[in-house]
């Protein structure tokens, strides 16, 4: 017998809002060009290889320590506005945060990380007092209630044809999944078991959402220092936790 309760958690991203980012079309403030690819050999290795040299390539993507590093001058676009969170999609993993929100997170329950010294490039000149925060997201092998979970089918469908199901029960049946297919299959209800630790304030997911959420305690925190350049919305779907 066990029973499941919803967690409180928000959505956290960056926010699209050109009077809060600087950006007119909403996109992201930084731009990352071919001199930096070049500066950051290891960074480039990671996120873009030439070649996928094996089936477990994403595991460089889910420990910070395989990734994280110092980097230095990253293209601010001209308009864009120094906000205290910082993100950018072709970072591919966490967020830069400055002095302000760096102090915050440090007094947070948070998942094993790291914060990297960086600095930006914006007309020329160079900005400091960033950090890129880095911090091992959720594979659920050991936390995830795989069997409980509920699976979006659409884009497996619409690549492999509507008679694609799966039968998911473990962690290793999803991960068969994703090697078979080359995708990986996202949830419209996440399932946490009794080894995931509730208490923390900000995670994130590898495969299963590609998202990172926030504590409503967390938030508030945000909010009461007013914290400039992210969202943090409610999740669409189920994010569950089964308590035995």
């Amino acid at each position: 017998m066990n029973n499941r309760i919803t967690l409180n958690f928000r959505e956290f991203g960056q926010s699209s809002d050109p009077k809060v980012v600087g950006i007119r079309d909403g996109g992201g403030q930084i731009i990352f060009d071919d001199l930096f690819f070049h500066s950051h050999p290891h960074f480039t290795s990671v996120f873009f290889p030439d070649v996928l040299m094996d089936k477990d390539w994403w595991k460089k993507w889910a420990k910070w320590e395989e990734y994280g590093s110092k980097l230095l001058h990253i293209k601010l676009a001209k308009t864009a506005i120094l906000t205290d969170y910082i993100g950018a999609s072709g970072l591919f993993r966490c967020f830069f945060v400055n002095s302000k929100l760096k102090e915050i997170l440090q007094t947070a329950n948070l998942p094993n990380h790291n914060f990297f010294e960086i600095t930006f490039i914006q007309g020329g000149k160079i900005v400091d007092g960033y950090w890129w925060f880095c911090f091992d997201l959720e594979t659920g092998e050991n936390t995830v209630d795989f069997s409980k979970c509920e699976y979006n089918l659409r884009d497996h469908k619409r690549t492999f044809g509507e008679n694609f199901s799966v039968n998911i029960q473990s962690y290793q049946d999803y991960l068969n999944v994703f090697y078979e297919t080359g995708r990986a299959v996202k949830v419209t209800e996440l399932v946490f078991n009794s080894n995931f630790n509730s208490e923390l304030d900000i995670f994130g997911t590898q495969f299963l959402t590609n998202q990172v959420y926030i504590s409503e305690n967390l938030h508030r925190k945000l909010q009461e220092q007013n914290i400039t350049g992210y969202t943090a919305r409610y999740p669409t779907f189920g994010l569950d936790l089964v308590v035995f």
